[in-house]
Formats: C-alpha cells, structure tokens, sequence
C-alpha cells in the first residue's frame, strides 16, 4: 500500500496546502478521506485515485 502526503495530494487536485486544511475542515466532502500515520496526514494512493475517478465531471450525452 502506498501512501501520498499532502504537498503530492495538492499537486494532483491543483490545490495548495492551505486550500486542502480549510477544504478538511469546512467542506470535506472535497477532498479524499486522509489517515494520520505518525501525526502528519497522508493518503492512501489507491483510494485517491478512486475518489478522483468518481468525482470526473461526465460529459453530458445529447
């Protein structure tokens, strides 16, 4: 299992570290769930990806 911290979260979302705390704190439904692994935050890869995956816009069909 890889882990990703939170600078490497920020450069695949476009977010800085700051957007990504507040984003945690007040909205967090936008951003992947994060684990604290020796008291700093991290990601697990697998699950980022799948998060980023279910929240793609979809095009729309006409």
């Amino acid at each position: 299992m890889q882990y990703i911290s939170i600078d490497e979260l920020g450069s695949l979302m476009g977010l800085s570290r700051h957007s990504i705390y507040r984003r945690r704190t007040y909205m967090p439904e936008t951003v992947p769930p994060a684990i604290k692994i020796g008291g700093r935050l991290r990601w697990n890869a697998d699950t980022v990806d799948e998060w980023l995956k279910a929240h793609e816009e979809k095009e729309e069909t006409r």
